[in-house]
C-alpha cells in the first residue's frame, strides 16, 4: 500500500469545526455551556477556540519511539481551549483541572532544564515548552496568549499531554500568524514531551490527534514522519470505541516508560553490533529478517528482558499488518483478536498493566459483544480502549463499570466508562 505524506498545509487548513466535549455517551454533543464557562473565565466573549482531540491506539503498542508502524485515531472527546492575544505580552494558563494560573514572558523562558527547575506547576511546563520550541522556529518575536482550558477525562491514557501541548501550540500560531504544517506541529509536540516534560515517546500520539479523521485509521509510518488514513471495510458491522478508565493516573516520568524504552534501544544496539552493523539506536533501524532470526533461534546473546523487549516489538509491527487488513475487510473479530494478543504481549514481553488495569482489561474481553481489547497509553495504571458492537455498547458500558466498581469499591467513584467514536484531528472552531 502506497504510503501518503502529510499534507503541507498550516495552521489555516485547520477546519472550523466542533463536536463537543464528549459525554458518557461520547457521541458528539453540544457544548455552548463549556464554551460560555471558559469565555467568561478568560474575560471575553469572542475568544479563538481549539478543538484538540485525545486518541486511542488499537494496534501499535510501544513501538513508535522504535521506529515501529502505529494504528491510531483521534476521538470524539477531546480539549477545549479558549485563547486571545494576551493584553501585557505574557502567557497566561488557566485550566478548569488544575489550580492557579501559569504566567510567564515567551523572550524570558530559558531553557527546559531552567524551567524544570524552577518549580511552579507541573502543567505548566508543557505550555512553556509548546512556547520556547515555536520561539526556536517564528520568523518573528512571539506574542503572549492568554488561554483557558477544559476537558473531558484528563490523563488515564488517551494522551491528553498531547492534546493540550498541541493546543497551545494551534493557539500561539493563530495570535501570531505563524503557519505551521502537519509535520512541524508533530514536532513541536513530541520534542515538548521528550525535552520539556522528560518522557521519552515518539510521534504516535500527536500524529494521530493532528491527522485524525472521521470513520478512519490511520496508518502511521513513524520512520518517515508520515501516515495514510484507512477506511474502514463496506461490510464492517457497527461498533463504539470503549473507554474504561480505572481512576488512577500516574506520571510517565515517574514510571518504568523510559527505561523500557531504553532496554528497547539496548536490545537494537546488542543485535546490531553481534551482526557487524554500525551504531543503531532503534529496533525499527535493524532489518526486520534479522530481528525475526536472532528472536527464532534465541541465540542467547540477548539480556532475557531485552529479549522480550525485542520480541514485544516484531510481533507488534506484525499485528498491525494484520490489523490493516482485517480493517479494510470489516472484519472486526480478527482485529478484536490481534488487540487481545497486543494487550497479552504489552503485559508479557513490555512488562506494563497494574493488577487493576490487567483486572479491568479481564472485564472487559469477557463482556458480551466486545471484540477485543486492549491497554491504552503507557498502560501502566490508567484505561483500557475496546471495540464493542454498537447495539450492545450501553449495555457493556454500565457491565464493565459496574462489575469494576465492585471489584475495586474505593476506586468506583472515580473509576468510569464511556463510548467514544472516532473524530476529525486538530482544528480551530
Amino acid at each position: 500500500m502506497p504510503q501518503l505524506e502529510v499534507s503541507d498545509g498550516g495552521s489555516g487548513r485547520l477546519p472550523s469545526r466542533h463536536f463537543g466535549l464528549g459525554n458518557a455517551d461520547g457521541r458528539s454533543t453540544s457544548s455552548e455551556a463549556d464554551r460560555d464557562r471558559l469565555s467568561r473565565r478568560l474575560g471575553t466573549s469572542d475568544p479563538g477556540w481549539v478543538i484538540s482531540p485525545y486518541r486511542v491506539c488499537p494496534l501499535g503498542a510501544h513501538v513508535d519511539h522504535q521506529g515501529g508502524p502505529v494504528l491510531g485515531t483521534a476521538i470524539t472527546a477531546h480539549t477545549l481551549l479558549a485563547f486571545r492575544e494576551s493584553r501585557d505580552g505574557n502567557c497566561r494558563i488557566r485550566s478548569e483541572h488544575y489550580p492557579g494560573e501559569v504566567v510567564f514572558d515567551i523572550d524570558k523562558i530559558g531553557s527546559a532544564a531552567q524551567a524544570q527547575r524552577g518549580g511552579g506547576d507541573a502543567w505548566g511546563l508543557y505550555a512553556k515548552g509548546a512556547a520556547a520550541l515555536m520561539r526556536e522556529i517564528s520568523p518573528r518575536p512571539l506574542r503572549g496568549v492568554e488561554a483557558c482550558s477544559s476537558g473531558f477525562l484528563p490523563g488515564g491514557g488517551l494522551s491528553s499531554s498531547a492534546s493540550i501541548t498541541l493546543a497551545y501550540c494551534a493557539a500561539l500560531a493563530a495570535v501570531n500568524g505563524v503557519d505551521l504544517d502537519d509535520r512541524q506541529y508533530v514536532d513541536l509536540a513530541r520534542r515538548t514531551e521528550n525535552e520539556w516534560v522528560g518522557v521519552a515517546c515518539g510521534i504516535l500520539d500527536p500524529a494521530s490527534i493532528v491527522g485524525g479523521l472521521r470513520d478512519h485509521l490511520l496508518s502511521i509510518d513513524t520512520q518517515k514522519v508520515s501516515w495514510v488514513p484507512l477506511a474502514k471495510g463496506a461490510m464492517t458491522p457497527s461498533f463504539r470505541i470503549l473507554v474504561a478508565y480505572t481512576g488512577m493516573s500516574r506520571n510517565l516520568g515517574e514510571t518504568g516508560f523510559n527505561r523500557r524504552v531504553e532496554e528497547c534501544a539496548a536490545a537494537a544496539r546488542s543485535i546490531a553490533a553481534h551482526a557487524g552493523l554500525g551504531e543503531v539506536e532503534r529496533l525499527g533501524d535493524l532489518p526486520e529478517a534479522l530481528v525475526e532470526q536472532v528472536l527464532e533461534q534465541r541465540l542467547g546473546f540477548l539480556e532475557p528482558v531485552l529479549e522480550r523487549r525485542a520480541r514485544h516489538f516484531h510481533e507488534e509491527r506484525l499485528r498491525v499488518r494484520q490489523g490493516i487488513a482485517a480493517w479494510e475487510s470489516g472484519d472486526l473479530k480478527t482485529f478484536g483478536t490481534l488487540m487481545n494478543d497486543s494487550c497479552r504481549s504489552s503485559r508479557e514481553n513490555f512488562e506494563t498493566g497494574s493488577p487493576e488495569l490487567i483486572d479491568l482489561h479481564a472485564i472487559m474481553r469477557a463482556c458480551d459483544g466486545v471484540y477485543g481489547a486492549r491497554f491504552s497509553g503507557a498502560g501502566f495504571a490508567g484505561c483500557a480502549i475496546g471495540l464493542v458492537a454498537e447495539e450492545r455498547a450501553e449495555a457493556a458500558r454500565q457491565s464493565i463499570e459496574g462489575e469494576f466498581g465492585n471489584q475495586y469499591p474505593a476506586l468506583a467513584k472515580d473509576a468510569h466508562c464511556f463510548l467514544v467514536d472516532s473524530d476529525d484531528g486538530l482544528r480551530l472552531g
